[in-house]
């Protein structure tokens, strides 16, 4: 994985401030053709989430509704550059687990999702599935799962037998947030069986880009049994 500063100048010399603004400085995370995650630079934005986390995805509509009730705990498997962080509050507390110690040292190191946080962060190494059926029921209000975007999709975390362990660990009225967002498969239908298989009903919510915001475009899959929060 390679981290990169780039900045997208523009066309031609007529292009108009609005068009220079839809092209603001950034850090991203790329493997290959895959976008991991990107950081905005100028220090009054750096801590927007971007990416597939902005405020209109499937996770940052679910963690704004949620944290309606208080304080929330939060577990994200797949740590990319840190973004969902930037949602946390104080009392908050978010846990992440990430299997690749490369990812966790260019999170800390190039970008300050992570040290900028209001929230408690702590990052979990190793495979999530071992390390959450190894945990004690977690209680989280919101797990997300952040892990499918790449060409090798770790199938052991999309199984029903995973899934029941990630209820396990979620509250009664917890939201599974799956990220489905692929250029190589449609996980749609899979996602959709294993929550049929565990009862339990799911909406999927789509985002467009916004260059100027630094959102790519997004499909989550929200998974709960809260009909209310689905409404």
């Amino acid at each position: 994985m390679r981290a990169s500063t780039r900045y997208t100048p523009p066309k031609s010399g007529r292009d108009s401030p609005g068009e220079l603004a839809k092209a603001p400085r950034r850090r991203q995370l790329i493997n290959g053709p895959i976008q991991h995650g990107l950081q905005l630079l100028a220090d009054e934005r750096r801590r927007e989430p971007t990416a597939y986390y902005g405020p209109r995805s499937g996770v940052g509509l679910t963690l704004r509704v949620a944290g309606e009730r208080g304080a929330l705990r939060v577990g994200v498997v797949g740590l990319g550059v840190g973004t969902v962080a930037a949602y946390g509050r104080t009392g908050d507390h978010f846990t992440f687990y990430e299997i690749n110690p490369l990812v966790t040292e260019l999170a800390k190191r190039d970008f300050t999702f992570l040290r900028d946080t209001a929230a408690t962060a702590e990052i979990i190494p190793g495979d999530a599935r071992l390390s959450l059926d190894a945990q004690s029921p977690q209680n989280f209000d919101v797990l997300a799962l952040d892990a499918f975007s790449g060409d090798a999709i770790p199938v052991h975390l999309l199984t029903r037998q995973a899934f029941e362990i990630y209820f396990r660990h979620l509250k009664p009225h917890g939201v599974l947030a799956v990220h489905i967002s692929n250029s190589y498969s449609n996980l749609l239908p899979v996602v959709e069986r294993a929550a049929i298989a565990l009862g339990r009903p799911a909406v999927s919510v789509r985002n467009d880009d916004d260059e100027a915001n630094g959102i790519l475009r997004s499909t989550w899959v929200l998974i709960t049994a809260d009909q209310s929060f689905l409404e």
